[in-house]
């Protein structure tokens, strides 16, 4: 593949809204598949514009607003899009249903949430399609509303033209799924978002054992500036009821070292408890114990 090509196919592939890191460490085939996915998207931003320019164009008759709409459109449709695709990821982290298992390669399956959005990105295809038809198919009268409601009744062309519009916005999410069906990123995603969770995580507890150490050392030493006055005066009346009183003070008035307790096995995905083990003592233990 020459330089050129594999800079197109990279610039597409960030646009298919995943992170482009960890897509370059993917196979070829993985790449492809991002980089038609990113491709599609620009037709859609392309068709947003295009549309969204064409419908402003009968109401403003002003090229400088009929560009600003169709840019401002085709921005907020593109990235409520790419967002939408971002959505469809499998459960990359531990659960208490997906522990230890494989990221799930199962087929689409349309439950109330995607369904929702699956009809709210059909919905968004067939507006932007209409005002495509009139464009493309150019009837003769200068009713927009008109044209699009004739063209639906009357020619088939543009019903073509909208289920193709149509079709351009659910193709990426036929890819998406089929990517996890090949493997190899979602695993190196997984990976890499356990990787910076437990990095913070660690990061937190570091903090967590500094703060609480301070504390305590900051808390010794105002009890013992605030002791050392008495324990003056005790020196000079009771040398040995001072010693005895400073070495108490001394042993209680340590800076511990503080480590946080954990109560789940796999912190901080929390999802395997800790198993308690207990030690069952013998009958001659227990009578030991209560006749000593």
């Amino acid at each position: 593949m020459s330089s050129l090509l594999k800079a197109i196919r990279n610039r597409l592939c960030k646009l298919s809204g995943e992170d482009y890191t960890i897509i370059s460490r993917c196979s070829n085939k993985i790449q492809i598949y991002f980089s038609l996915i990113g491709l599609l998207v620009l037709v859609i931003l392309l068709c947003s514009f295009a549309s969204a320019l064409y419908f402003t164009e009968h109401l403003f008759h002003s090229v400088f607003a009929d560009i600003g709409v169709g840019i401002v459109w085709g921005y907020i449709v593109t990235n409520m899009y790419v967002l939408f695709l971002y959505t469809i990821t499998p459960t990359l982290l531990p659960t208490k249903i997906r522990i230890n298992q494989k990221i799930k390669t199962n087929q689409f399956q349309l439950s109330f949430s995607m369904g929702l959005r699956i009809f709210i990105v059909v919905l968004l295809a067939i507006i932007i399609a209409q005002p495509l038809n009139v464009l493309i198919l150019k009837p003769n009268s200068t009713a927009l509303a008109f044209d699009i409601k004739q063209l639906l009744t009357s020619n088939a062309l543009a019903t073509i033209i909208t289920i193709a519009v149509i079709a351009i916005f659910l193709l990426p999410v036929y890819l998406k799924y089929s990517i996890r069906k090949l493997g190899e990123f979602y695993e190196q995603k997984a990976e890499i978002k356990k990787r910076i969770i437990i990095d913070d995580y660690n990061d937190f507890k570091k903090e967590y054992k500094r703060i609480i150490e301070n504390n305590i050392s900051n808390y010794n030493k105002s009890v013992r500036e605030n002791l050392l006055p008495y324990l003056n005066k005790l020196e000079k009346i009771n040398p040995v009821a001072y010693q005895e009183h400073f070495t108490k003070i001394n042993n209680e008035l340590i800076n511990d070292k503080i480590e946080k307790y954990e109560y789940w096995a796999n912190p901080p995905f929390r999802t395997i408890l800790k198993s308690k083990t207990k030690n069952v003592l013998s009958e001659q233990e227990l009578l030991n114990h209560i006749y000593p």
